[in-house]
């Protein structure tokens, strides 16, 4: 992959991380989060990303802070 192919991927993977963070609060259950960043996924084309395990590990931080 070239550097500029890389790059645009990395960016991508950051958008999609960015909606997911103003989404995350709507959400009750992950698998809501899940159904919300399903339109998205199309950021993820080109990487390798588990966007499941990601989305996880913001899940368990921003609920973090109230529980």
């Amino acid at each position: 992959m070239s550097a500029k192919m890389y790059a645009m991927v990395e960016d991508n993977i950051d958008k999609y991380y960015t909606i997911a963070e103003e989404v995350i609060g709507e959400c009750e259950h992950i698998e809501e989060l899940y159904g919300k960043m399903e339109e998205h996924k199309n950021l993820l084309e080109g990487s390798d990303e588990n966007y499941e395990d990601g989305l996880g590990m913001l899940w368990n931080e921003y609920w973090s802070k109230y529980y």
